[in-house]
Order: structure tokens, then sequence, then C-alpha cells
């Protein structure tokens, strides 16, 4: 079946986001000041913007953002980077498939931020214990991704793989892993978000700088404006690495999205 004519062009698919936001905007606008009118409850857009613009004038903005970066970016590679690894041999050894494969279903299905307060106490206060945080957060859902994209791999590549004289693991390495890319990357838009929420939860509990530092000390003192600025930035920056991770997607799985 032809789906050209459903197809979306491409003006638009810069044009329609961009209008989405603007009406979400004013929308927001309009319920600040003329539903809520308190400024201490719910600031307009305006007043946010005027609030980042200060807090980047004023010097600070910088050391919170590098420290929320690091941890969440630091975490994210050492925790999607063993994921993957790990994923692959799992994926491809029986035997660690039905030992370790189901032990990491029932581990991810655990609660990341209950276990935060414990990995604090092992790390420290600072950026080891974000890292390591994130990490642990995204790992499984890179595992399990990866696993399940490596029993994907469609039989007849497999077969015609055995039938050019490939071993076991040139087969992984050259039809099993292009073939699970898509649940990788997959899975790595996931680990993008949630590295932020992660980090930003180690920022939470102990931290002496970062974007989630800032967030409750702002909430400290009831400051709605400086609350809101850090969760534009935290949400643009989420943006912004999700965006690069499925521009990534697309170049990889090029034979799936190139028509698109």
């Amino acid at each position: 079946m032809d789906d050209t004519r459903y197809a979306v062009p491409g003006w638009m698919r810069v044009v329609l986001p961009i209008a989405g936001i603007l009406l979400f905007l004013g929308l927001w606008q309009a319920l600040a000041q003329l539903v809520v009118a308190d400024a201490a409850l719910l600031p307009t857009p305006a007043q946010i913007a005027r609030n980042l613009r200060a807090w980047m004038d004023g010097g600070g903005f910088t050391p919170h953002l590098l420290a929320t970066l690091y941890g969440t970016l630091g975490g994210l590679a050492i925790g999607a980077g063993l994921g993957f690894v790990l994923g692959v041999i799992v994926g491809e050894v029986r035997v660690l498939d039905r030992a370790l494969y189901p032990m990491a279903l029932a581990l991810q299905a655990m609660p990341v931020v209950a276990i935060a307060p414990l990995v604090i106490v092992w790390f420290g206060i600072g950026l080891a214990s974000k890292v390591a945080l994130v990490a642990i957060g995204t790992f499984f859902v890179m595992f399990i991704n990866t696993v399940a994209g490596m029993h994907a791999a469609p039989p007849e590549l497999l077969d015609m793989g055995r039938a050019f004289g490939g071993n076991r693991w040139r087969i992984a390495l050259a039809v099993k892993v292009r073939a699970s890319l898509d649940y990788v990357f997959s899975g790595l838009e996931v680990c993008a978000a949630l590295s932020f929420i992660l980090c930003v939860v180690g920022e939470f509990l102990a931290a002496n700088a970062g974007l989630g530092y800032y967030l409750r000390a702002a909430s400290y003192d009831i400051n709605a404006a400086s609350m809101f600025a850090a969760i534009v930035v935290l949400a643009a920056l989420a943006s912004l690495l999700a965006l690069a991770v499925r521009l990534a997607h697309h170049r990889a799985v090029f034979w799936k999205y190139r028509k698109q």
C-alpha cells in the first residue's frame, strides 16, 4: 500500500511543533494572568524568561548546568555502554540468557529512586553518586532492549550468514547486532529522558551543585519563577538529547527510515 498521500511535508514538520509550542505558551500566559493572577503560584512565561535571563547574567547558571550535564552524560555513557555490551553477550550465549535475563527483568522493576539514598551513602555527595544513580537506571533499560533486539534477528539473515561461512560471533556482530539497532536506539531514547530524571533526583537528595540542587533551593524560598526556570532548562536539555539520539537512530537504521 502506498502511504505517500499520508506523508507530512517537510516544512510542516518544523512549523507544526513551533505552532504547538506557541499555542501552549499563549494558553499558559492567559491562565497565569487571567485566572491565577499570582506570580507566587504560577508565573507567566515572560516572568520565567526574565528570571532565567537574570540567572544567566548573574554567573550562577553555568556551574549548575555543567554539574547536571556531567552527572547525566557520564552516567548515561557508562550505564548504556555496559548495558549494550553485556546485552550483546547475553543475547548470544543461551546459558547466560537463561540465567541472567529473568533476573535483569526483576531488577528493572525495582524503582531506582528507592535505592538513591543508599547510592549516596556508597559514593558520597557529589558527582560520583549522580553518575552511579544514572548508570544503574539506564543500564537495565539498555540491557533488556539489546537482548530483545538480538533475539529479533531475522532467521533468513542468520541462515545466509551461515551459508557464507560465517562463524558464530561474526554472525552475531554482523547480523544480530545490526538487526538489534532499532531496539537499541529505542532504548537509548528512553535512557536519554530517564538519565536527567535520575540525575535531578540525586541532586535533590544530596548535592552541592546542579539544576536539581538549584530547583530544591528555589522551592525552599517558594520562588516559583526560579523553579520553573530550572524546569525549562531541564526540559530543553532532555529534548535536545532525545533529538540527537533520534537523529542518530535514523542515520544508523537508514534502511527503515530513509523513506520517511
